[in-house]
């Protein structure tokens, strides 16, 4: 059976589109994880697209993240997947289905399905966003959860609950030393093996070796960051958020019965993360997405953000841009394929439309000193001179790069006119 994914998506007349078909092409490498990234400016509908596709997979009709948006009756969302089947959503005073596939349909059903514990899954969907936290919440001890491990788990205001992750870690935990304590070694191993992936990835991105260590008085859960103990309130904010909706992916998944018994790592499921960049240093945003997508080879995962560095970072991911196009939000060419190989300025200019290279006030400067640099070539001698030769006499002080683009620049302009207007300013 061909695996889950997603293979295209239509948005009509929803939040800033008009009529749009984004298309998601397979990945290159079957040992990553299929990776679709939305770029765009504030208001181009990166998050819509999120929305929309959260939307597939939830019963209530009237989603909370989804009502900020404009939608008339004309409203619908489409998609396909890989047996063929196309299913849409259209809204006639709420968000109803209408052919949906199957294996969507089965997911769904499965959902509302109180007795979670008996019920087997082959497909899971997962929302976040970058802007959620994990605090200190007070834990008693060993309590089962009895919330369905899907419950919110494609809305991303309410998908991360910090009591049921410290509980979690905490159950986690204490049943590793319960099976330690029998001699039962193959049942601890088999608690600790997703911790220790979730420690590995985290301490990966950071560059520190972290640990989550269970501390007896008062019962709680320490993160252990390069040997020094931090409670959840202690820690960076950027640590916090990606605490935050990596182990409530993994309480989730643990949780949930698995067709096959297959490891957690390796099922096949669906991410959506809106701008999971949020708080993080440059150094984390270039880290994060890499080990994602090795840690969850068979996932689809769909990720808006604003970052270089997270576009920037891996290989095999396809980047899709949106544009504002006559007031309606469109696609601004083709899906490219991101490679790590490319230069910050390469994708600034090319996937975020950025082609200045330094800040307001200097490219004002560098605009001024390229328009007399024309004139002169152009033989024109009106030009302002004493404006021209402030403008070089001030390179130096701004910048070791600044002076060297002026530099290579004059040089032209002697070469072409034999005027030495180095020396005429200094």
């Amino acid at each position: 059976m061909e695996p889950f994914r997603i293979e295209f998506l239509e948005l009509h007349q929803i939040g800033p589109f008009q009529n749009s078909r984004i298309t998601f092409p397979e990945k290159l490498y079957p040992e990553k994880a299929e990776i679709h990234i939305l770029t765009g400016g504030n208001g181009a509908g990166k998050s819509t697209v999120l929305e929309s596709l959260a939307l597939t997979f939830i019963q209530n009709s009237q989603p909370d993240f989804l009502q900020t948006k404009t939608w008339t009756t004309l409203s619908k969302v489409i998609f396909r997947v890989p047996d063929g089947s196309t299913g849409w959503f259209i809204y006639d005073g709420k968000w109803n289905t209408t052919g949906l596939p199957s294996s969507i349909d089965h997911y769904r059903n499965n959902i509302s399905r109180d007795n979670f514990s008996t019920t087997y899954f082959s497909l899971a969907v997962f929302a976040y966003s970058g802007y959620r936290r994990v605090t200190d919440t007070v834990v008693t001890g060993i309590q089962e959860l009895t919330e369905h491990p899907l419950q919110n788990a494609v809305n991303f205001n309410l998908s991360i609950n910090p009591q049921l992750l410290l509980q979690w870690l905490v159950n986690t935990q204490t049943r590793e030393l319960i099976a330690k304590g029998k001699g039962d070694a193959a049942k601890a191993q088999k608690y600790r093996t997703n911790l220790n992936l979730m420690q590995q990835a985290i301490g990966e991105i950071i560059g520190a070796s972290v640990e989550f260590d269970l501390e007896e008085d008062p019962l709680r859960i320490l993160v252990i960051v390069d040997g020094q103990p931090l409670t959840f309130d202690q820690l960076p904010d950027g640590l916090k958020s990606m605490i935050s909706w990596l182990g409530d992916l993994l309480m989730r998944m643990d949780r949930l019965k698995w067709e096959n018994d297959i490891p957690v790592f390796d099922r096949t499921f669906i991410l959506l993360l809106d701008e999971i960049e949020v708080h993080l240093h440059p150094a984390w945003q270039r880290k994060i997405l890499p080990v994602v997508q090795k840690l969850f080879k068979n996932a689809q995962i769909f990720i808006s953000t604003h970052s270089p560095f997270v576009v920037g970072s891996v290989d095999g991911a396809w980047v899709h841009r949106f544009k504002k196009k006559d007031g309606y939000s469109v696609l601004a060419g083709e899906p490219i394929l991101s490679e790590d190989a490319n230069s910050y300025e390469y994708i600034l200019e090319k996937i975020f439309g950025i082609h200045e290279r330094f800040g307001i006030q200097i490219e004002k400067e560098l605009a001024k000193f390229r328009t007399i640099k024309r004139d002169i070539l152009a033989g024109k001698t009106d030009y302002n001179r004493e404006r021209f030769q402030e403008l070089i006499r001030s390179r130096s002080v701004q910048s070791a790069e600044l002076e060297s683009i002026i530099g290579m620049e004059l040089k032209q302009i002697q070469r072409l006119t034999h005027q030495n207007f180095l020396e005429q300013a200094e």
